[in-house]
């Protein structure tokens, strides 16, 4: 059994894990419970179609993506460089690889921010490529 996408997700995740600082992150389909006064990072794993990139029944899948990571931290408490921190963890042309699988960061950029409640949401969007075999 091919596990393109759990390998692609984990190598994404596994890099975010060692980005220094000691945030907490806020893993998807975990229970994570924010302090108002915490800062914290949610990364969102986001695939968009995978298509053919090679010619024949055995040519090459391409699958992209966004891989958002969203800061978050008390509202009110002005800008922080930690949105540019992340951005910088994922430099455009970076290789990440987990269980033989190669996913090449694209480019990375941050979004319009959003206040909601106690929290301020920065998403740093991480664009991403992989090919792996045809399924």
């Amino acid at each position: 059994m091919a596990t393109h996408f759990n390998d692609l997700q984990a190598a994404l995740d596994g890099r975010l894990a060692t980005l220094s600082g000691g945030y907490s992150i806020a893993w998807p389909n975990t229970k994570f419970e924010p302090e108002a006064s915490q800062t914290f990072l949610s990364p969102s794993f986001l695939p968009a179609g995978t298509v053919q990139a090679g010619l024949g029944s055995t040519g090459k899948d391409e699958t992209n993506g966004i891989y958002q990571i969203d800061v978050v931290y008390p509202a009110g408490a002005g800008r922080s460089t930690i949105p540019d921190s992340v951005a910088d963890h994922f430099k455009r042309g970076t290789v990440l690889s987990y269980n033989g699988l190669n996913v090449r960061i694209r480019s990375v950029s941050i979004d319009p921010a959003v206040t909601e409640g106690a929290f301020h949401f920065v998403p740093v969007t991480v664009d991403f490529q992989t090919y792996t075999d045809a399924r």
